[in-house]
């Protein structure tokens, strides 16, 4: 596990970097953006991100699995990235022009308000999902070939700088709404182009023009991998972004309401930031143990890697919950009801992370097709509940449906796992971070507010944030070092202070 440390050390570094930018694009949107407006470009970025997963039709989850079965094969590891690329383009045409064919129809379904937004950029939908297409395809391409932090550098710290840019230059009267948006749309241009450099200057890449490279076996094998793989990534998606592109049809305060969930969504993310810089080296590793038929080494860092992922996790939960209130001080009162959306969610995300990389072991394991209609049934429910719910409950109903669907899914995949397998996430380590992170919890909340936030409410909130969390980790840190809930983690501090540099 010590080049997954390496690797992930690094990833969690850009971002770091990339949630504290991602605060300062949330903060000045809310200071320099309406509620409608804000709600309207977290619709759009939402809808793209869908939707590129419905175009993508799985190839990105067969290249990033049998790229590691051509190793020594080069010709067919080209002729499997030529594909990947090429295949989505066909999907994407067929997108484009059914957006334009059943715009009226799409429209009719959003609030009356809300409708001239989506009519007035309509157009950059379809542009902006191939964008997200792409950016998917080449990240995780490079994210197999171990080039995980440079990728991740592109999205988190890049693109965000150049919406802080673009944000102020809209606060500051200098361009219109109409560019603001545009902007948002081709500022990913940057870090699409960064990518295909980057993928140029691997040893082993190359595009063909050739397609009898492989068998029809092999074709057969990949495709029904990609087209399950398709299915299942589609339903999982849609369990995580359908409650946010629910609200606008069924809440009656349309973007507005949008608007206040995607900031709770951003601080929610900051939960899950750990395991997106943990997952892709772990997944790697993983991957290799399955491929090599080695399931001692599997189940071995399958446990792993849950412990390793969830200390971080549940420290950052533990920050976000004692720092709520600083947070809307600082958004704005407004957007006060982030609170308990925040809670609610965190809950379902917390036993996700919990359970560690089920989705991987099951698309490994070539389970993904249990997986697939699991998550499809699950969905139907998800939806069903959110119909329900977000008429009578509005945010609150939205945040409930999800961590419900969420536990739900996620304890099933975990029977199933330790059934089919006999891989446990859990461990005595995981009720041990469970254990250290009560102490902080209690240090963080119970914690007297020394600042009178009325007069200079950013400095005193900034002050209050930093004394608090300081205390937080240090009480954190000394429990996990008492209890040593993680071997990779003492191995990892070890091997910092003997060389003296992070990775």
């Amino acid at each position: 596990m010590g080049i997954v440390f390496r690797q992930s050390a690094k990833n969690a570094i850009v971002a770091a970097m990339g949630a504290l930018l991602g605060a300062l694009v949330i903060w000045l949107s809310t200071k320099y953006t309406t509620k409608q407006e804000l709600g309207f470009t977290r619709n759009l970025t939402n809808y793209a991100v869908t939707f590129s997963q419905f175009l993508l039709l799985g190839v990105n989850n067969a290249l990033t699995v049998y790229i590691h079965k051509y190793t020594n094969s080069p010709a067919k590891r080209n002729s499997l990235v030529t594909l990947s690329l090429a295949i989505p383009l066909v999907p994407a045409f067929i997108f484009t022009i059914g957006c334009f064919l059943l715009k009226p129809w799409i429209l009719n379904h959003f609030q009356p308000e809300d409708i001239p937004f989506m009519d007035r950029y309509f157009t950059w939908l379809p542009l902006f999902t191939v964008f997200f297409v792409y950016m998917v395809l080449l990240e995780q391409y490079l994210g197999s070939q171990m080039k995980v932090a440079v990728s991740a550098f592109m999205r988190e710290v890049v693109v965000r700088v150049a919406n802080i840019v673009l944000i102020l230059l809209y606060g500051f009267g200098y361009v219109n709404f109409d560019v603001l948006v545009i902007g948002m749309v081709l500022i990913y241009l940057l870090p699409l182009c960064v990518f295909v450099l980057l993928m140029f200057r691997i040893k082993d890449f190359g595009l063909t023009v050739k397609s009898n490279e492989f068998s029809n076996n092999e074709y057969k094998d990949m495709s029904h991998f990609a087209w399950y793989h398709f299915l299942l990534t589609a339903s999982i998606v849609m369990i995580n972004y359908m409650d946010a592109m629910a609200l606008p049809l069924y809440d009656k305060n349309g973007f507005k309401s949008v608007a206040i969930y995607g900031v709770a969504a951003f601080i929610i993310s900051f939960i899950q930031l750990p395991f997106k810089a943990l997952m892709p080296a772990s997944f790697t590793v993983l991957a290799k143990a399955f491929n090599d038929n080695d399931m001692d080494k599997a189940k071995d860092i399958f446990r792993r890697a849950s412990v390793n992922i969830l200390i971080p996790c549940v420290g950052m939960a533990v920050l976000i919950y004692c720092n709520l209130s600083n947070a809307v001080t600082v958004i704005n009162n407004d957007y006060s009801a982030i609170t308990p959306v925040v809670i609610i969610l965190s809950i379902g995300r917390l036993f996700e992370i919990a359970t560690g990389m089920t989705d991987q072991v099951l698309s490994i394991a070539k389970y993904y097709k249990f997986n697939f209609y699991l998550s499809l049934l699950l969905m139907v429910v998800l939806f069903g509940m959110l119909r329900v719910l977000i008429p009578h409950y509005g945010l609150y109903g939205a945040a409930m449906g999800t961590s419900i669907t969420v536990i739900l899914f996620n304890f099933i995949k975990f029977l199933f796992i330790r059934k089919k397998l006999d891989m446990q996430p859990f461990s005595r380590n995981t009720i041990l971070v469970i254990v250290a992170a009560l102490p902080a919890f209690a240090a963080g909340y119970f914690f007297p507010h020394f600042f009178d936030q009325t007069r200079h409410i950013y400095v005193r909130t900034f002050a209050d944030v930093c004394i608090r969390s300081t205390i937080i980790v240090i009480v954190y840190m000394l429990m996990l070092w008492w209890l040593k809930p993680s071997a990779d983690l003492r191995e990892y501090i070890a091997t910092v202070k003997k060389n003296k540099r992070l990775f």
